[in-house]
Order: structure tokens, then C-alpha cells, then sequence
């Protein structure tokens, strides 16, 4: 089957040869205007030699993301299945969960398509097009790997809005409950698969939890703030702090609450319904010390033209948050904001100044392993 050929500047196509699958618009030589949305398209350079197969976006400034590069494997169900069936068996070293991420977009060589496993259920996100236009083989495939007891699709974000797809969320496949309890080590939580933030549960964060817990001791007071469902919290409760924890979203304070007493460490946990930066404002003003204030602010820039402004919130958060430090405390900084990652130890480093503290970096963690990031594709990582 013969498919429309898209020409790439020479810039893009020498990134494309080095396994970057993203090509934006402004590298299109002469861009298409009658390919249609999630449409496989063939790269060209400007000589006409081939450089890979993509699902083509009319709409979005990320215009290609590459499937293959083989000129002898273009995208098809067999491919699809065996990117599917990898995915799922580099996951098995990810132990002492019943909760992971199973396939993440172009990480797992399938660009738009999310899949998290919570117990005996699937949640899928479809980011672009062609996903869209997929998703009941995608849905068919996974059934026969896994067998799930159900599929649902969380595909209500507003990303979805640069590839021109309105949001959408619902059932795919057998039955799914809107709250689903898993495990993490001998923690456990409640999670709302129909409505929590990402699909239900910050499962990229599971490794850095698991730090905080062994570094923390009992009796020390922490600061959770962005505590959305109590996760990090409820850990350092466990090792026997003091811990209030700061959420905006009720709904999710109230599953916080909820999560605390199903493991049985209620007793040691403050909850608190508010913004995060009054909250840190009206502490850093009051005599309240902590010994850990875990901060995980969310996406503060979503693109480029937004770094700026959410560099000035970052600085203004941070500044806060050290302030609350007791001495030898430690703030442990979450960052899900790829446009901040190269700025934010020069943020710390302004607001350290600015509290006239010195700084000393005890670890640094990243995303988990079921969330791969690609070297070639810095925007992977977070």
C-alpha cells in the first residue's frame, strides 16, 4: 500500500535518522493539505531517500511521530501487537505493585497511546488520531494479552485539542469500577479510575515515595503539599511522622482521608482543603517548621511560550517552601513540567539565596521505569 510522502528540512531529517519521532510542522517541506488526521505518511528527505513511517496530525505543531523507520515495516496490526507484547514483558521487573504503567506512547514505540494497569483493570489514553482510530484493535489486542477484566479510556484531557479530537472518556471493554484499590509494598490505595488526575494515580512517582519513606524518621512533622490522594504522606505516616497534607481538589482530600485510615495511620495526618500557595504563604509567615515539606506542584508550563511565567510561580513556591524548613530539613521538589527541568536547580539556587540558605543535594530521583524515556527524545523525560 502506497502512502502519502511527506519531504523533511534537512535539520529534522537528520534528528528522524538518530531515532527523534517527533517532526514539527515548521520542518515540513511543503506540507500536505489534503492528508487527513491520523493518516500514515512516508518521510523523505529532500533527495527522496526514505527515513520512516508516522501518523500524520493537520492540526497539531508536533505534525509526524514516527512508528518505524524500517522501509519494510510499515505500520500494522502484527506491529502494533508486537510493541504491545514487548511493553508488557519489559514490565515485569517492575515488583511490589499491582499498579504500573504498561505502554507509554513513543517510549514503547507506539506515539499517543497510554495504557496503566491498575489490578484487574486497564485504563487507555489516546493522545492523537491515528490512537483514536485504532483504539478498538489496540482494545482487541490487549484483551488477548492480558485479558483484563475491563478497558476504560481516559482520554479527557485537554491535549487532545491540538490534534483537533474533542475529550472523551468511558467504557471500552468488560466492567470497570470507578474506584479500584491497589497496592504499593504494604501500602494501599484507594484510586479513582473514572475521575482522578492523569488515569486515577501518580504512578511515575512511585520510586521517589519509595526514597522519601527510607530517608524520613519517626516523630520528624512533614508538609505534603499537592497531596492529591495522600500517596507520599501516607508513606512518611507510616514511618511514624506527623504529616499534614495540602490538596486544593475536595474530592480528592476526601479520598486522602479515606486512604489514611485504610492504612491505619489517620491518627498521625492533618488534612488541609485549600491552594497551595496561600497555604505556603500563611505557614512561611507563622512559626511552623517542618522537617520534610514535599512539594509537587502541577504542570506549570505546557509549552514554551508558558516557561516564564511558570518559572516566577516555581521560584515563588519554592522560596516559600524552604522557608518552612526546620534546620537540617530537606524539601523534596517534584517536577512533571519537562519545559522546567533544565531551569529548576537554577530556580533553587535563586530562592536558597534569596532565604540565605546553603543547599546540599541528598538524591535525586526520576520518573519510574515503567515511564521509560528515550535519550534521543528529552521530552520523555520529566
Amino acid at each position: 500500500m502506497a502512502h502519502p510522502q511527506v519531504t523533511l528540512a534537512a535539520s529534522a531529517a537528520r534528528r528522524v535518522r538518530h531515532w527523534d519521532a517527533w517532526v514539527f510542522r515548521d520542518e515540513l517541506i511543503a506540507p500536505p493539505t489534503d492528508v487527513p488526521a491520523g493518516e500514515t505518511v512516508e518521510l523523505i528527505d529532500a533527495d527522496g531517500t526514505f527515513l520512516g513511517y508516522g501518523f500524520y496530525s493537520p492540526t497539531s505543531h508536533v505534525a509526524v511521530r514516527l512508528i518505524s523507520w524500517d522501509k519494510a515495516q510499515p505500520p500494522t496490526p502484527a506491529l502494533f501487537k508486537h510493541r504491545l507484547s514487548l511493553a508488557i514483558a519489559r514490565r515485569r521487573t517492575v515488583v511490589g505493585t499491582n499498579a504500573k504503567r504498561l505502554v507509554y506512547s513513543e517510549a514503547d514505540g507506539l506515539p499517543g497511546l497510554i495504557v496503566d494497569q491498575y489490578g484487574d483493570v486497564l485504563v487507555l489514553q489516546s493522545r492523537i488520531a491515528a490512537t483514536d482510530q485504532l483504539k478498538a484493535l489496540f482494545v482487541k489486542q490487549l484483551h488477548a494479552l492480558l485479558k483484563p477484566q475491563g478497558i476504560f479510556e481516559r482520554s479527557d484531557k485537554e491535549f487532545r485539542a491540538a490534534e483537533g479530537l474533542q475529550p472523551t472518556s468511558g467504557l471500552l471493554a468488560g466492567s470497570v469500577p470507578e474506584r479500584v484499590e491497589i497496592f504499593e509494598d504494604d501500602l494501599r490505595f484507594g484510586v479513582n479510575l473514572h475521575q482522578g488526575n492523569k488515569t486515577g494515580f501518580y504512578l511515575d512517582q512511585r520510586d521517589t515515595r519509595r526514597l522519601v519513606r527510607s530517608l524520613i524518621q519517626p516523630g520528624q512533622r512533614v508538609a505534603d503539599i499537592c497531596a492529591y490522594t495522600g500517596a507520599f504522606g501516607i508513606a512518611a505516616a507510616r514511618q511514624g511522622a506527623s504529616v499534614v497534607c495540602v490538596e486544593q481538589q475536595e474530592a480528592a482530600v476526601a479520598l486522602a482521608r479515606e486512604n489514611a485510615a485504610l492504612n491505619g495511620v489517620q491518627e498521625r495526618m492533618e488534612f488541609v482543603t485549600g491552594d497551595a500557595y496561600y497555604w505556603l504563604e500563611a505557614k512561611a509567615n507563622s512559626s511552623a517548621r517542618f522537617d520534610w515539606v514535599l512539594l509537587d506542584p502541577p504542570a506549570l508550563a505546557k509549552s514554551k511560550t508558558e516557561v516564564s511565567k511558570a518559572r516566577h510561580a516555581l521560584h515563588k513556591l519554592v522560596t516559600q517552601a524552604l522557608q518552612l524548613l526546620a534546620p537540617e530539613g530537606t524539601l523534596v521538589l517534584s517536577i512533571c513540567t519537562y519545559h522546567l527541568l533544565g531551569l529548576t536547580e537554577e530556580v533553587l539556587r535563586i530562592a536558597a539565596a534569596d532565604c540565605g540558605m546553603r543547599l546540599c543535594v541528598r538524591a535525586i530521583s526520576q520518573q519510574a521505569a515503567d515511564h521509560p524515556w528515550i535519550l534521543q527524545m528529552p521530552m520523555t523525560r520529566y
